[in-house]
């Protein structure tokens, strides 16, 4: 996959322009002054906290991944994972339309010899399982947070959430179905489209529980990153209430609009922080320690292993 032809191609740059006149229209409302005097009062271990949580996160979903790849029989040691799951995050930040996961397909090809459909047939089944655990969280979160008073806009979203869970599920039992009856002349179609059902066919009876567990948890412990942000900054909000604004601006990064949801993540962050009625300097504030960890560190660090990764060709 060639990175920089797909960074620099129409739907991408279009893409950046559509996430900067977002941004440059939420940095048009708010007051400078006040949001340096708010970082300036930041309390550097509770935002370390903060970035560790995150990271967490993503440690529990590559292993997630590892064992989704194990049922697949394809053997993948923890540290590849993660390095793969990183880049591919990585690639997502950087690139519309969820590239990245095709991109986590093409590292494991490289890295096993295994078809990149089967490894997007293992991400694909993953993707269901984050749905599950994050439209889940999201309710019982916004429920607990909005004291069962949920604003009319999240209900919204969760109602989609849970329509395209079952859209996706009803396109794998349809797959499974029409795949299973086909017959092909095309090996090449064929062989693709068998591997794709042998990736989606990652899920077994004996690590179901562990995998539900760690989807579940894996967002949880996400969902921390916002709340010890609220502690670094000395906000009075919910450890539920921080949960819920991660996981509901988490969501909006499926939209593949833009990379990493860029743009929209950050209107919506902001949006779920005044239903809170906290003040915009203080949303913004919020908003840029978040970004910083979720998308800046990401572009930084898998710049980095991006190069590494590169050298070893």
């Amino acid at each position: 996959m060639d990175l920089k032809k797909q960074i620099l191609n129409k739907r991408t740059v279009a893409s950046f322009v559509l996430s900067f006149i977002i941004i440059l229209y939420i940095i048009s409302k708010i007051d400078l002054d006040k949001v340096l005097i708010i970082l300036k009062n930041l309390n550097i271990i509770y935002y370390l906290l903060a970035i560790a949580m995150f990271y967490l996160s993503i440690v529990i979903k590559s292993y997630r991944w590892k064992l989704f790849l194990k049922n697949a029989k394809i053997d993948l040691n923890l540290k590849d994972a993660f390095l793969i799951y990183y880049l591919s995050m990585f690639v997502n930040s950087l690139v519309p339309a969820k590239l990245g996961d095709v991109y986590r397909g093409y590292l494991l090809k490289k890295k096993t010899e295994k078809s990149i459909s089967l490894g997007f047939g293992t991400v694909f089944i993953e993707r269901i399982f984050d749905l599950v655990a994050m439209i889940s969280i999201l309710f019982i979160s916004a429920y607990l947070s909005f004291e069962a008073n949920i604003p009319n806009e999240i209900l919204y979203s969760i109602k989609w959430g849970v329509i395209i869970i079952l859209l996706l599920i009803l396109f794998i039992i349809g797959f499974l179905v029409i795949n299973s009856r086909l017959n092909l002349k095309n090996r090449r179609i064929e062989g693709i489209l068998m591997n794709f059902e042998k990736g989606l066919k990652a899920v077994k009876l004996e690590t179901l529980p562990i995998i539900t567990t760690l989807s579940f948890l894996g967002w949880l412990i996400e969902g921390l990153t916002i709340y010890f942000i609220f502690l670094a900054l000395n906000l009075k909000l919910s450890i539920i209430f921080g949960i819920f604004s991660d996981l509901a601006s988490s969501l909006l990064t499926a939209i593949p609009l833009t990379p990493s949801g860029l743009g929209i993540v950050d209107y919506a962050l902001i949006y779920i922080l005044k239903l809170k009625n906290l003040g915009y300097s203080e949303s913004f504030a919020v908003l840029i320690l978040y970004r910083l960890i979720s998308y800046f560190s990401i572009v930084f660090f898998g710049a980095i292993l991006f190069s590494i990764n590169d050298m070893k060709k």
